[in-house]
């Protein structure tokens, strides 16, 4: 019941085109399968890639999705299944130590996750997920830092559940813990939930999914008439009409979910919009375009087909966007502000600067007077100091992600990742572009492009004049 009891036999890329140092990345890790059951377990991976691709809002986004194999090997096939909840009593020699029975809840299945994060981190050292696959048809799975699904029947529902509690921070939506007529859980207590599709409160101008909801549609749109259980009452709207809907996050009462039904309440049901839109915004999808209207009054994220936006965000003075996010300037003070993936909602994450520069991992300000570079820190409003005086940020997939230009000489300068380390890697030029390879300079005088060996100063003409250029993954 170690990782004496089996061995991890490597790692195979099933499917996914992105780069990999800016793709979302799943990690399939195999427990309970022996070593001449290695087959099952690359039949179940290749079923979560067709459930995966097939489901909204994958359908549309799936081939920016990275998904890793990782074969490992057990002494027993299966995993613990504990008598005392509710299971047969066996127990199995497996590398991750999976069993059923957390919490007293047989259909919660657990596992070491620190063995699976680190064994995942070995393998695919850019995941950003990892969901192990148990080799038994008992009914389970969880989500957290590692998710975990069984075999049992619709396995892939239960992994696209729990992917959706491990890479999005999705809540469960249905309004029971173990059964649905349990003490304790008649009416949630106080404090706003944090995931982004659950909440205690009705009110449309706070709503956090206020932009999905009609004006015509009354809030709360169905209340339980009996907080002793679950409202089991069919929806006395639509299908796909964003409300409040009362019974969610494991109470009956006082939690409201965002549609009668979700991928989040019940398997089998497609994701509601509002996780739809978490999912999207979260996978950050590299051909994700967003833009400002001619007035400023208003961004917009396009839908990814025909010729459909939606709505994000008011006024807005400038976008930045990378592989970390999107950040607007506030049109009056310039403060910045980070997209957090649903319409609307947005946090305050810094005051004005002369200019802003989005990376992989970050965001970097340039100081109004133009005398110093900071990096954001990730939390809060809080930034660190990692450079002097500069004249230009730009970012991009290669290196560090970040270059700037010397305020007098113009010469380009690439920042090495640790606070006042920058090294000079060329001469001025009319502007620069950051792709994932390399840089790219257009002359002063427009009249070539040249881009960046890799070492020194050294650039290699590589076209003619131009007016501008750019550069990323088109």
């Amino acid at each position: 019941m170690t990782t004496s009891d089996g061995a991890v036999q490597g790692r195979t890329q099933i499917h996914g085109t992105a780069p990999r140092n800016r793709a979302f990345t799943v990690v399939l890790l195999g427990d309970g399968f022996t070593a001449a059951q290695q087959t099952a377990f690359n039949t179940a991976c290749t079923g979560f890639v067709t459930a995966l691709t097939t489901t909204a809002p994958y359908d549309r986004i799936g081939r920016a999705v990275n998904i890793w194999r990782v074969n490992v090997t057990s002494t027993d096939a299966g995993a613990d299944d504990p008598a005392a909840a509710g299971g047969t009593g066996a127990t199995a020699r497996t590398y991750f130590d999976s069993t059923f029975g957390g919490n007293g809840i047989r259909r919660l299945l657990l596992c070491n996750s620190s063995t699976v994060l680190q064994t995942a981190a070995a393998q695919v050292p850019e995941f950003t997920v990892a969901l192990v696959v148990v080799n038994s048809t008992v009914y389970g799975g969880s989500g957290g830092s590692v998710g975990t699904y069984s075999l049992a029947g619709g396995a892939t529902e239960i992994a696209l559940h729990e992917l959706g509690h491990s890479a999005y921070g999705l809540a469960d939506e249905y309004a029971y813990y173990a059964g649905g007529n349990e003490t304790g859980h008649d009416t949630h207590p106080a404090g706003e939930p944090v995931e982004p599709n659950v909440t205690l409160k009705t009110d449309r101008s706070s709503l956090k999914w206020g932009w999905a909801v009609a004006p015509a549609t009354a809030l709360p749109t169905m209340s339980n008439p009996n907080c002793a259980t679950v409202d089991a009452r069919p929806s006395t709207v639509p299908a796909g009409t964003a409300g409040c809907f009362e019974g969610a996050h494991y109470y009956h009462c006082r939690a409201f979910r965002p549609e009668h039904n979700c991928k989040m309440r019940e398997l089998g049901n497609p994701f509601c919009q509002v996780c739809r839109q978490v999912i999207q915004a979260r996978t950050k999808v590299a051909k994700n375009v967003c833009a400002l209207t001619p007035s400023r009054d208003a961004v917009y994220r396009y839908d990814g087909s025909g010729t459909s936006w939606t709505r994000i965000g008011g006024p807005a003075g400038r976008l930045y966007a990378g592989g970390w996010g999107l950040v607007a300037t506030n049109p009056s003070s310039g403060d910045l502000y980070r997209y957090l993936g649903t319409p609307d909602n947005w946090q305050y994450i810094g005051s004005a600067g002369a200019s802003f520069a989005v990376t992989h991992d970050s965001v970097y300000g340039l100081t109004p007077s133009k005398d110093a570079v900071y990096r954001y820190d990730g939390s809060g409003s809080s930034w660190t100091k990692v450079g002097g005086p500069a004249g230009q940020l730009y970012a991009g997939g290669w290196g560090r992600g970040l270059v700037a230009t010397q305020p007098g000489s113009g010469d380009l300068k690439s920042y090495l990742g640790t606070p006042d380390t920058w090294k000079v890697i060329g001469i001025a030029g009319a502007s620069f572009a950051v792709g994932t390879d390399t840089v790219y300079r257009l002359t002063p005088a427009s009249d070539a492009v040249h881009r960046y060996n890799g070492s020194g100063i050294s650039w290699s003409k590589v076209g003619d004049a131009a007016h501008s250029i750019v550069a990323g993954d088109i």
